[in-house]
């Protein structure tokens, strides 16, 4: 039995996406092109490698056989591949990001989805911490970069650290869609003002902002997470100040955001070991990644706000 192993992987695209059909859109090939290998196989194999259902391609027990031979030379490949890349001047490694929680999901995760395919060496962990888990970890090594909000000034990073600039952040009203529009912040006196931790960044935000209004009004609300902050206002509770990356992609049917110059920035800041910045380390690498997807998509969530 003489199996050609380049058909293997038609195979394996019919398995991971449920038909011939689908697998000759993921492989740019025709369906017939793709039936054509997969009968070859079976004509090498001497059996039955896919069955035809009103419901589907199905793979047969020898189907599956080859299915997960053909897996193994993959992850072979791949790993042939890892071990070559720093021969040829790649660059390779594992990088752990402590960052919070919107800007995993509005930075790291697309980041990361694109870092696969221009990194492939490179392996991204991220880890939701705070700053003072954080810096334990990037002290010890477990994380090497490590990503901090401000609302002020940055101030001045721990010895052998470095903290670099890396997004300014609208400050952004988050009201109830009942409530009294905010033109200017001379309306910010009508706000009803929801209570925040007082161990949040966004509880410096609105001290600062609240500090101007003569006599601010308070509601008896407090929270800590955005998701809680977005089901009070959505409820009619009050209203709150965030960064504008924790009401872009969510549902705002409700609620009314709304933007003001005076409201300042969220400050993000990256900080790591000096030195691991070189240009042909993963550090670096990401680092550049980083900053150059933020110049690509910066305008995402200040166009979410209006």
């Amino acid at each position: 039995m003489l199996i050609d192993p380049r058909r293997l992987s038609h195979l394996l695209a019919v398995h991971r996406h449920g038909g011939v059909v689908a697998a000759a859109d993921v492989l740019g090939l025709t369906p017939s092109a793709v039936s054509q290998q997969i009968r070859k196989l079976e004509e090498e194999v001497g059996l039955p490698l896919v069955e035809r259902t009103p419901q589907g391609a199905r793979i047969t027990p020898a189907g599956h056989i080859l299915v997960a031979g053909a897996q193994r030379i993959e992850n072979e490949l791949s790993e042939i591949a890892h071990d070559l890349r720093p021969m040829s001047g790649a660059v390779t490694g594992t990088l752990g990001i402590g960052a919070f929680q919107t800007v995993i999901r509005s930075v790291l995760l697309p980041l990361t989805a694109e870092l696969s395919t221009t990194l492939p060496g490179v392996e991204v962990q991220i880890k939701e911490t705070d700053e003072a888990d954080g810096m334990g970890d990037l002290r010890a090594g477990r994380i090497d970069l490590l990503m901090l909000e401000r609302d002020t000034a940055p101030g001045t990073p721990p010895t052998g650290f470095s903290d670099t600039a890396f997004i300014d952040e609208p400050w952004v009203l988050l009201s109830p869609e009942n409530a009294p529009r905010v033109e200017t912040e001379r309306d910010l006196a009508k706000v009803e003002w929801l209570r925040l931790a007082p161990q949040t960044i966004g509880y410096h935000a609105m001290q600062r902002i609240v500090s101007s209004i003569p006599q601010a009004h308070w509601v008896p609300y407090e929270y800590i997470n955005y998701e809680a902050a977005h089901a009070l206002v959505r409820a009619g509770c009050g209203s709150t100040i965030l960064p504008s990356m924790a009401v872009r992609g969510i549902p705002l049917d409700g609620m009314r955001v709304t933007r003001l110059p005076g409201f300042g920035f969220r400050r993000i800041l990256v900080r790591h070991r000096k030195g691991e910045d070189r240009e042909n380390s993963a550090t670096g690498q990401v680092l550049t990644a980083l900053f150059s997807w933020v110049a690509q998509h910066h305008e995402d969530w200040r166009e979410a706000t209006g």
